[in-house]
């Protein structure tokens, strides 16, 4: 799973070095099993403080919101999107937080998700 997010969430956190939920990620995938599921999406907790997290001009709600809006098209037309990647302890979404927006602005009940456990 690091494999295919790591190099993503190791240039955020040189970005922003200030958000600790990335180093916290990195270092909890490793350790992690994942299985392929089907779940609520309504069981899907947000991490707060990325929600919130704004610096010097950058809104993370504000980019997540614009992100989402270039991408919805897409997918309203048949796109496949990966399937997000929660933790199970928890239900933390650790990635597709731009995903998610989507499939909860139009309503879907269910989606895919990559479960991480501690091995």
């Amino acid at each position: 799973m690091l494999k295919w997010i790591g190099k993503e969430w190791q240039r955020d956190h040189e970005e922003f070095p200030d958000q600790t939920w990335t180093t916290e990620w990195l270092n909890l995938v490793p350790n992690m099993k994942f299985k392929l599921v089907i779940i609520n999406l309504d069981d899907i907790k947000l991490r707060s403080n990325l929600m919130n997290y704004q610096k010097d001009g950058y809104n993370f709600l504000e980019e997540l919101t614009l992100r989402a809006e270039e991408m919805e098209e897409s997918v309203l037309r048949g796109s496949s999107i990966e399937p997000l990647i929660v933790n199970n302890n928890g239900m933390e979404l650790l990635d597709g937080y731009t995903r998610y927006k989507i499939l909860k602005k139009n309503r879907q009940k269910k989606t895919y998700v990559y479960l991480g456990s501690i091995k």
